[in-house]
């Protein structure tokens, strides 16, 4: 049961936890919707895996993850080829399993609902990781998509919305760009995060919608509470041991999430985070690429117009 568990927290073999090389991908995106339009109703798996319809170049829709940890979007194999999509080369990535190559092809466009993105460089992948947990997936939306919106997403009613209005409540900033052994990377959410009662001071977490359980990497160097704040238990053996610690306090920003249980990884990973906060943790949650920050379980009130409307504000001032 708990080997089962731990393996559902990451998506080993497909995740992206760095992508060195994206920062000289020929990206020419372009964002086509800016008029947001009804919510986007998603399918929710094991109550954390948001899987979305897609079409991409007027196919579809496919069934696709959306995955706020990958930093580059991806299609199988023989969506490519249903598709024809040029390609436009290799690129070596590192995932949190180690490094590997992949053949980089372009996408004319990806569209989910209103929004829509030209010109979108995707990755071919056989997606073995992604179809255990998502059987029949075509591919991962990832960052590189969903940068170009301000997203709103819904746990409880299974609703996805773009672009919508900014929501009341506390505004915790994240940064989309980070580092990795001198590597800049990007398309990312990194969050900074405070554990209660344990030592090291702030940690920076990737915000992660493909992620099951709060965990930590190794080169976290966090002391965490002592089974008299909470039960620590071996889960798995051999090198990919973990230790899961129970009823834990985090803090971000204003807002306290109590009672939660964390995974402390034993390998390694690769990594410009110190480990992986899920969005499903929280019941709903507003992701402002354009602000740079995140609201957090939101009040209903809407207080600022939105983003489609403040550009056209701006192109009347002119």
């Amino acid at each position: 049961m708990y080997s089962v568990r731990i393996r559902l927290v990451r998506l080993v073999a497909v995740r992206l936890a760095l992508l060195g090389a994206a920062c000289a991908l020929p990206c020419a995106l372009a964002a086509d919707a800016r008029q947001p339009g009804d919510a986007i109703r998603f399918s929710l798996i094991d109550d954390y895996l948001i899987v979305v319809p897609v079409m991409v170049n007027g196919e579809g829709p496919f069934k696709f993850l959306l995955d706020t940890g990958t930093t580059s979007s991806m299609i199988d194999p023989e969506l490519e080829r249903k598709l024809n999509a040029t390609e436009i080369g290799g690129s070596h990535l590192a995932t949190m399993s180690g490094e590997r190559r992949d053949r980089r092809v372009r996408l004319d466009e990806v569209r989910v609902g209103q929004a829509a993105v030209s010109g979108l460089v995707a990755l071919v992948d056989r997606l073995d990781a992604a179809r255990a947990l998502v059987p029949g997936a075509r591919g991962i939306l990832g960052e590189d998509f969903l940068r170009q919106f301000d997203i709103f997403i819904d746990y409880e009613k299974h609703r996805l919305s773009f672009d919508e209005l900014a929501p009341a409540g506390d505004r915790c900033r994240f940064v989309d760009m980070g580092e990795h052994r001198g590597q800049p990377t990007m398309n990312r959410v990194l969050i900074k995060v405070k554990f209660l009662g344990a030592s090291g001071g702030d940690l920076v977490l990737q915000l992660d919608t493909a992620a099951k359980m709060p965990e930590l990497f190794p080169a976290s160097h966090v002391s965490l509470p002592h089974p008299w704040d909470g039960y620590e238990a071996g889960i798995g053996t051999g090198p990919n041991r973990t230790l899961e610690h129970m009823h834990i306090t985090m803090k971000i920003g204003a807002t306290e999430i109590q009672g939660w249980n964390l995974v402390l990884a034993r390998d390694e990973v690769v990594s410009d985070a110190a480990g992986l906060l899920p969005a499903s943790i929280f019941r709903r949650i507003y992701i402002s690429h354009s602000g740079g920050f995140v609201v957090l379980n939101p009040r209903n009130e809407r207080l600022e117009p939105r983003r489609d409307e403040v550009e056209m504000a701006a192109m009347g001032a002119q």
